[in-house]
């Protein structure tokens, strides 16, 4: 039986490239970080990294994310749980609000004549309109951002039981009630925040991770 020479076998053999050192992901991150704060600002409610603190602890538990055991290790997970409190604020980011705030009325005021003024001035006050906003009515405020956490909540459950119906109406809840919100955003950073965050992720994801296997081509021996 002919054997081939070892130099053919070598020719042969995939080569395989080391995983993506965990600094690229920690600099991806960062880049990321900086286009959320300018498209959104920072996070403006305590529900945010407490979500964001429940969604890293179970990617984490479950293998998504896979942190190393290094020196880079707690860098990467404050990246990544950064990078998640503003992913929240994307969500659920709707603040207080005030709808009415615009239904005013128009008041009356007399402006009282100084003690050096004229008989004409005594006889004839000065008369000044203004618009006062309603008591109870334009002062009244609502937190956008429970009512946006209950409507998430209540589409995650509805995937979770696999009730399509209740899900897509409490989606499109959401996404009414956030409107307001998601207008207010300067999209052109917004965008770039969640393609960089995204590729922060899938960087530490199993799969991002996994070696590259590169084929050499056969040579002729």
């Amino acid at each position: 039986m002919t054997q081939l020479p070892e130099s053919s076998n070598q020719s042969r053999m995939p080569n395989k490239t080391a995983p993506i050192h965990p600094g690229w992901a920690v600099a991806v991150g960062i880049a990321a970080l900086a286009c959320g704060y300018i498209g959104m600002g920072l996070p403006q409610h305590y529900y945010q990294p407490l979500f964001a603190l429940l969604l890293m602890l179970l990617a984490v538990r479950h293998g998504h994310i896979v942190l190393p055991y290094d020196g880079w290790r707690w860098p990467l997970a404050i990246t990544l749980f950064l990078v998640l409190c503003l992913l929240f604020k994307l969500l659920i980011g709707g603040g207080i609000s005030h709808p009415f705030a615009w239904l005013k009325v128009p008041a009356i005021e007399v402006v009282p004549a100084a003690e050096d003024s004229s008989w004409y001035q005594r006889m004839v006050p000065d008369v000044n309109v203004t618009f006062k906003g309603i008591a109870n009515l334009s002062d009244w405020a609502i937190d956008i951002t429970k009512l946006q956490t209950l409507f998430l909540v209540a589409t995650l459950l509805g995937a979770v039981v696999q009730f399509q119906p209740f899900a897509s109406l409490t989606a499109v809840a959401l996404l009414v009630v956030s409107i307001p919100t998601l207008t207010s955003f300067n999209w052109d950073w917004v965008l770039l925040f969640l393609i960089l965050g995204g590729a922060a992720f899938y960087l530490r994801s199993p799969r991002g991770m996994e070696p590259r296997t590169i084929r050499t081509p056969d040579r002729e021996s």
